[in-house]
């Protein structure tokens, strides 16, 4: 039985390919599992600056498997919830190829990652409550990634939307065509690759406190984690700058 996502290195970027595309990319436990586990993988890893995170098949991810048995999963099983809060608790960044339509769960996954691009010709939505489900959790975890306007459409009208009115409201950065994809996902990964990978990790956790607690929560964690010139991170890219060369933590050929 082949596994439900794919994991490779290349050049400081994992790839995680979500790869159970006859089940449309469902959060089984089998996918779950999977996936923390790539995660962990990509985190343990020194060598890795980015992870990305992708999918096969024409759907990023359907959401909850609605036809797994939840009585027999036993207790504490995973849910989406315990990946979107390793990608939030990850110091390296993550980058969300969207390359097929994301509902549910699948929606949040997506607006989950730190910047995401779709493609322009997916369909993205929060659908929980067509099916009699009112996602309160699914929204504690969206209130600080979105406007309250942007919210109340995507919870309550529930819409498939297209790629470019999930950018309007937030859930993904960019919607682009497939010719654009690729390079448009690149782009973005080298510019995170030229960051100071402990100067990135504060700055995100940072600005997720700044998201999360307002001004005063994020004053307080600046004043207890000031990264400044006098840091080895900062001593090795002034020097890199004033040197015209690329400072040492961006992976070379």
């Amino acid at each position: 039985m082949t596994a439900p996502t794919n994991y490779a290195v290349s050049r400081g970027v994992a790839t995680i390919t979500l790869d159970s595309a006859e089940n449309r990319n469902a959060f089984s436990q089998a996918l779950l599992r999977s996936l923390v586990g790539d995660l962990e993988a990509a985190l343990a890893d020194g060598s890795v600056r980015v992870i990305v995170l992708t999918n096969s098949g024409g759907t990023f991810s359907a959401g909850a498997d609605l036809k797994e048995d939840h009585r027999s999963l036993g207790p504490d099983p995973l849910t989406f919830a315990d990946v979107v809060a390793a990608i939030d608790g990850s110091p390296k960044p993550v980058v969300g190829r969207i390359a097929g339509h994301a509902a549910g769960g699948g929606a949040v996954l997506a607006a989950a990652c730190d910047i995401a691009i779709a493609l322009d010709t997916v369909r993205i939505g929060i659908t929980e409550v067509r099916l009699g489900i009112a996602p309160v959790p699914v929204a504690a975890m969206m209130a600080h990634r979105m406007t309250r306007r942007a919210l109340f459409e995507a919870f309550l009208a529930a819409d498939m939307m297209p790629a470019s009115r999930a950018a309007e409201l937030g859930l993904v950065n960019l919607a682009v065509p497939a010719d654009q994809l690729d390079a448009t996902v690149a782009h973005y990964v080298d510019a995170l690759v030229k960051g100071a990978p402990q100067a990135l990790a504060v700055t995100k956790t940072a600005l997720q406190a700044m998201a999360d607690g307002g001004v005063a929560d994020a004053r307080a964690y600046a004043a207890a984690n000031t990264v400044g010139f006098g840091a080895s991170e900062a001593k090795e890219g002034v020097a890199a700058f004033l040197g015209k060369r690329p400072p040492a933590w961006i992976p070379q050929d």
